[in-house]
Parts: structure tokens; sequence; C-alpha cells
């Protein structure tokens, strides 16, 4: 017979589908008439990213591009530089319908080689990572209260973090990035650095306000030749992303990343093109929670008949802090011959770490900086070199099952050259983190009492002589001999329902 059981409910996000896919990228090109014949490769980059993402039933469909530079010296020694547009679309078949989920992906480039087969034609080989997460948000049903004077319950509040929602918008972004005064007029784009980070969120009622920059850097050739020269600029943007149900008492983990971006010279009234063209699109992604103490029944028992007690293990996951901080990286380089001049230097993110150890959270990891420098010949020379950092973060206490997938940024590069062969890189990491505490409960969502098998008495009389052990408590005791938890306590004068090794309880058998 189903009793009477107070429910309520729970929410929490499931996933359907959490790991990470390969991409290849497979492709030849060759280059337009207007691009000078290839002498030498200096680099070669690929930037992919997810332009759109959609759901229909059981597929997941991911549309993007990878932009591929190639950065070159032609046989007059000048540099110069084509990007090719590889698109390619992913499908994810899942076992169930995710209509009305969530999609939520990173992109990053494992490894690019290129070659060049002639002065004309270039073979590309390579693969990015798509990291891919498809959750929705479920509700689970549990039994808060059994309004039954025959079963003894044992309740528990549970400190939980409840998914309030998952909220997706892009922004569009135009601006003029002008030369400085002194800076010759553009004949070429070179290479184009970027990168997006979330400075801080404010939540209102139903709302997220999203605000951070986007960082550009532009190496160009100028008109009539001479070296490079490059253009910075630092952009803010702000969002309003709508989720129902948040107020200024949840949290929210707010990321940023950059789904096309476009920069090309620009004309001035005169005709000299002195400034370039941006227009990006950025897509903002908030995940909301609340704290909140939720009732639950840890265990339960009947006194009089056989129970059929259903549990579930439902995951928690607390978000416990965000953290949006810079990082200022500085090391030295050595190299292998004296430097005439730095034409360019930039960094990329290889990958990182996250360890939690002693009070504080420690990410490792990788930069790879890559240089185009002068020698003392001025013979341009392209190197790469790896950069160990290592950023902390301090906690007041230790945490428990603690994980963080951290996103970082690179959001600007410089150098120092310190003597004849040595530079001195200093680069500023946007460390934008959630730490999550994740707790697994036991509890209980259904009960039923079979009426029909009463429960035999493990005992005779009134009462028994019972002698504790290590580890019993007064709960255990009471479900073996279907006892009333109250009465015990009651009548052996018991303040906790832990019993030390020997300890006499006397138990009531009614």
């Amino acid at each position: 017979m189903l009793q009477k059981c107070l429910k309520s409910d729970i929410y929490t996000n499931e996933n359907y589908f959490c790991d990470s896919l390969e991409q290849a990228i497979d492709v030849d090109f060759t280059l337009p008439d207007y691009c000078p014949d290839i002498s030498k490769i200096f680099k070669c980059h690929a930037t992919p990213r997810i332009t759109s993402k959609s759901i229909s039933g059981s597929t997941v469909t991911l549309d993007g591009n990878v932009i591929i530079t190639i950065l070159y010296c032609d046989k007059e020694s000048r540099f110069s530089s084509f990007e090719y547009n590889f698109p390619f679309s992913k499908n994810i078949e899942l076992t169930s319908d995710v209509t009305g989920g969530n999609v939520f992906c990173r992109i990053k480039c494992d490894y690019i080689n290129c070659r060049a087969v002639t002065g004309r034609k270039v073979d590309i080989h390579g693969a990015a990572g798509i990291f891919v997460r498809i959750f929705k948000r479920k509700c689970n049903e549990i039994i808060c209260d059994i309004e039954d004077d025959g079963i003894e319950v044992k309740k528990l509040t549970a400190p939980a973090t409840v998914p309030m929602g998952y909220a997706e918008k892009y922004l569009l972004l135009e601006e003029d990035l002008p030369l400085s005064q002194g800076q010759a007029p553009i004949e070429s784009t070179l290479k184009i650095n970027s990168a997006v980070c979330v400075k801080e969120t404010k939540i209102i009622n139903d709302k997220t306000v999203v605000k951070g920059e986007l960082v550009v850097s532009v190496l160009y050739c100028p008109e009539g030749g001479g070296t490079p020269e490059t253009v910075k600029s630092v952009l803010p943007y702000s969002q309003i992303v709508d989720i129902e149900g948040v107020t200024d008492t949840c949290e929210c983990e707010c990321k940023a990343e950059i789904a096309s971006l476009d920069i090309k010279p620009k004309p001035t009234s005169n005709g000299e093109f002195r400034c370039f063209g941006l227009m990006a699109k950025i897509l903002v992604t908030c995940e909301a929670y609340c704290s909140n103490e939720i009732p639950v029944i840890e265990d339960a028992f009947s006194r009089r008949f056989e129970a059929d007690i259903q549990r579930k293990t439902v995951p928690f996951n607390k978000l416990t802090c965000n953290i949006r901080e810079t990082y200022h990286c500085k090391k030295g380089i050595e190299l292998e011959f004296n430097i005439n001049s730095v034409i360019d230097l930039w960094c990329s993110v290889q990958g990182c770490h996250t360890k939690f150890e002693d009070e504080k959270m420690v990410i490792t990891g990788t930069l790879m900086a890559g240089m185009i420098i002068c020698d003392e010949n001025n013979i341009p020379i392209y190197i790469e070199k790896p950069i160990e950092f290592e950023y902390t973060h301090p906690f007041k206490e230790n945490l428990g099952s603690a994980h963080c997938d951290p996103e970082i940024e690179v959001l600007s590069c410089g150098f120092t050259i310190t003597s004849a062969n040595k530079i001195e890189l200093h680069a500023e990491l946007g460390i934008n983190a959630g730490i999550y505490e994740k707790k697994d409960i036991s509890i209980i969502c259904d009960l039923n009492i079979d009426e029909t098998k009463v429960i035999k008495r493990k005992g005779e009389g009134a009462m028994i002589i019972y002698f504790a052990s290590d580890g019993d408590s007064v709960w255990d005791i009471a479900n073996k001999y279907s006892a009333p938890v109250n009465e015990i306590m009651e009548i052996n004068g018991l303040e906790n329902g832990k019993l030390t090794n020997g300890k006499m309880v006397l138990i009531p058998l009614n």
C-alpha cells in the first residue's frame, strides 16, 4: 500500500552527451594570382570556430569553420600572407530526443602542418578538438516527509546548488581601428590575433548583465615596403542575457567566445588606408545556479510491516565561486643567435591542468611563444618556444570533490630585449574559472508498505538490553529491532544518535 508521502521537486542538469570529438583539417589550395609565390613559410596558423548549433530530435549539428593563415616570404624576402576559409559540419547522433536541450561546445586546434608543394600550392593537414556537452534541466521527484506514525524517518537537509537555467546570446561589434600617428598606411594584412574575455557579471531579476573585452592585434605590411607594423586595440562590450527565475542571490558562470571575426583595411576620406574595419560576432553563454537547502529523506523503515524502498543517487554541483583574474607571466627566452630586431611576437595557450591541494587551486599550463626575429644579418627567422606557467588561487579551506574547467585567454603579449640574444616575454592571461563542488546524495524517491507482511519481532517481552559495538548508531539499532528512535533516545537519556563501544542500550519492543 502506498503511504501518504509528501513529495517535492528538485532540479539537476542531466548530461546526454559529454565528450570530445575530432574534426580533421585536410585541404590543399592554390594561391590566387594577386599573391606572390612562396619562398619560405614562416608560420601556418589555424583558428577554428563554431558558428552555429542546432538540435533536431536526437541529432545535434555543429557548423563551423577553420581560418587557416599562411605567413610566408616571397623570393624578394618580402612578407606576405594568405587566409583560407575551411568550413565543416559535424553531426552527433544520440539515443534519445534532446529537443529543448542545451549545447555547450568549445573548439581548439590540436595541431596543424603545412607544406608548400610548389611556389603556389599548399598542402594542409591538421585536426581540431571539439569538446561538446549536451544537457537538459531535469525535474526529480523525491519524498521530503512521510505522514505515518508507524514509519521511522531519517531526515536530512542537503545543501545544493540548483540549476536555474542556461542561455546564450550573440553580440555584434562593429568598430574602426585607426593607426596611430607615425604609422605608415596599410598595404596588406599579415596576421590577426584575437581574444575575448568576461570581466564582470551582475544578476538582476530574470537577467544577467555580462561585461567583457575583445582584444585584437593586427600585424600589417606598410605601403612602400619596410618592416611590418602592429595595431592593437581593446574593445569593451556589454550584453544582457535573459534567464527566467534568477535573482541577485544566484550565481552565474558566464563565458564568451568569438563566433566570427572579420578585419580588413579601410580607406579614410583622403583615400589612404589608415584604419582597419572590424566586424565581430561574440557568443555569450550563461549558466545560472541558486543555493538552496533541500529537505530529503535519507532513510526510512516501517516498525510493523515490510517495506519496499526505492532510492536514487542525485548529483548536486555546488558553484563555490567564480574567478575572473588577470595573471601576469614573465619569462626569459634565450636564443641561439644575436637579435637585430623583433618583427612580431605572439602567444597561444597549448594546454593546462588544474588540481586542488592545501587550500588552493593550481593551474599549470604551457604557452607557445611564436616570434619572427631578424638576426644580426637582418635575415628573418621564425622561432617557437614553449613557456611554462603556474597560476595559484588560495581558498580559506580545503574543498572536497572540487572540479574546474578554466578558460584561459592571452589578452596581451609583449617583450623586452635584455641582451644580444635574450628576450623577456610579458604576457597577460585572462583566467575565467567556475569552481564546483560535487556531492552525490542517496535519497528515497518512493516507499511502499505491504500490510499483508507483518515484521516478526526480534525479541521477547517489552524491552531488551543491547550492548553497542564500534560504529553503532541509534538509527541502526532501531532499524534492526523495528523500534521507535525517539523512545530509545528518551529511555536511555541520549542527546545524539552516536553510541560508544560497549554502551548499554534499552530497546523498547512495542
